[in-house]
């Protein structure tokens, strides 16, 4: 039965008693997903990356309630605190999967040669002036993560809307504006270098 059937106060609905549970342990979740986030920091910088990590460690919250099997819990042990571990195995898998399909297998190599084959962006010939920009930009890319180097590709050397870039890359336009937010912190020496040599 789910551990919301022990939890749940006399008369409780099974709806409230799981929204009670989870917000009980939401500094819980929150913990859990900031260390599993922390492994993977060089690509994790918005917080768009963070809200779908806590979204999946409160789905595995879910799941584990309805998973967990009380009648395997000895006399001596406290019910609430072997759900707790047990929640805590199914966040840890569930975000563990999440990050390493998405981040631990991208190189910081493949920012620009990679993401067109990713997104089906047309093989065009580069403009000198578009390779006198990313010449600038060199030394920068190594701090972007691979959707902030995609969003300044598209849109600074193909000139692709917010609309577009979200399309290709299967994200909504909030999505692609909180990349936008990000680069614009990251590329803050880039553009005072740019003034100090106007």
């Amino acid at each position: 039965m789910p551990f919301t059937d022990y939890f749940a106060a006399p008369f409780e609905s099974a709806s409230d008693a799981f929204e009670r549970l989870m917000w009980k342990y939401e500094p819980k979740i929150r913990k859990t997903v900031r260390q599993n986030t922390d492994r993977y920091t060089n690509y994790l910088f918005c917080d768009a990356d963070y809200e779908e990590a806590l979204q999946i460690a409160r789905n595995a919250f879910w799941e584990a309630n309805f998973k967990f099997d009380i009648a395997k819990v000895t006399p001596e042990k406290n019910p609430e605190n072997v759900f707790i571990a047990f929640a805590t195995s199914t966040m840890n898998g569930r975000l563990s999967d999440h990050l390493r399909k998405h981040y631990k297998n991208t190189t910081r190599e493949s920012y620009c040669m990679d993401s067109d084959r990713s997104y089906d962006i047309p093989d065009e010939a580069t403009e000198p002036l578009n390779m006198q920009m990313l010449r600038l930009l060199e030394e920068h890319l190594p701090n972007l993560t691979p959707r902030e180097a995609l969003y300044l590709k598209l849109s600074l050397f193909h000139d692709w809307s917010t609309q577009q870039i979200a399309e290709a890359a299967h994200v909504s336009e909030h999505t692609v504006r909180s990349w936008k937010k990000c680069l614009r912190k990251k590329l803050q020496p880039l553009k005072e270098e740019l003034r100090k040599r106007k």
